[in-house]
């Protein structure tokens, strides 16, 4: 039982988006590199506690799960993630089993213009609440925010992580008892974050590991956003092009950008930006694939 890829949809609503839009593109990704793949559909934690939060928390309890902890490692993935069936083995990434393989939160390819994206992005959801908010700078401010010490700026973007059972499940479950949910939280994040960081576990992977879906709109396709009331020229630009080729249906658009996105990357994640993902059907593998479809 070597490795296994591991994931939770807790509740109806999650298991039917992960069935339609992840298991047959997950499927590919596993046959590839040799993974065996574990969706888990029951709470872990059932108590009163477990109830006021939200069930994301529980990723911290799956590496002592019956099925989970007989594996040398494995790679928690949200279920909100598309894989590139072409990437990488992402534990052939981390260096040694002792280590978390986990991607930067703050250090990506927009990092030296974070602050004027992250204004950018609280702009954007003024207009659209269902689109995607963040509005920390850095990870000192993200720690800061619920509580807990600043001593490092470095944040772990839980979404994807390669653990061991044998070397992380304690930490894991610490940082689950340990720490309360607070309002303004993001779930689980800054706490498991912490631990990890603190306790120098991680080994940082290359961020298409764990692309944001949210920063690929931002950066490359801003006209799938909502529409702009304002002067905003990036964005009555983007509008201008989908007019332009409006014989394209907004929905074919949205599904080429997002095969863009995934033959660009490794794994995307649609944090935050689940609407995106519930209608999403691959229309591409490769850039001829796109271009074909486009130009028909």
């Amino acid at each position: 039982m070597y490795k296994a890829i591991v994931t939770l949809a807790i509740g109806k609503k999650y298991q039917e988006r992960w069935q339609a839009t992840c298991k047959k593109n997950w499927s590919q990704y596993a046959e590839k590199h040799g993974y065996d793949i574990i969706c888990i559909s029951e709470p872990l934690d059932e108590s009163k506690r477990a109830e006021t939060r939200s069930p994301a928390w529980q990723k911290c309890l799956v590496l002592g799960h019956e099925k989970v902890k007989r594996y040398h490692q494995v790679v928690w993935i949200d279920s909100d993630v598309l894989l590139n069936p072409y990437a990488p083995c992402i534990i052939s990434q981390v260096s040694e089993p002792q280590k978390v393989g986990a991607v930067e939160m703050f250090s990506g390819p927009l990092s030296e213009t974070f602050p004027s994206t992250s204004t950018k992005l609280e702009s954007l959801a003024d207009r659209s609440k269902s689109f995607w908010s963040w509005p920390f700078r850095t990870g000192k401010e993200f720690y800061r925010n619920v509580g807990l010490s600043d001593d490092f700026s470095e944040v772990v973007q839980t979404g994807v992580m390669v653990l061991s059972p044998k070397f992380h499940r304690d930490t894991l479950e610490y940082a689950y008892y340990k720490h309360e949910h607070q309002d303004g939280q993001s779930f689980e994040m800054e706490c498991l974050s912490y631990e990890l960081v603190k306790a120098n576990l991680v080994n940082w992977l290359d961020h298409r590991f764990n692309r944001l879906w949210a920063e690929c709109i931002l950066r490359d396709y801003p006209f799938l956003l909502p529409p702009e009331p304002s002067k905003n020229k990036i964005i009555r630009h983007g509008q201008n092009y989908l007019h332009r080729i409006s014989k394209l249906s907004k929905k074919t658009l949205t599904d080429c950008c997002i095969s863009t996105a995934l033959i660009n990357n490794y794994f995307l994640h649609f944090a935050g930006t689940a609407q995106f993902m519930n209608s999403f059907k691959p229309c591409a593998s490769s850039w001829q694939q796109l271009r074909g479809r486009l130009q028909a």
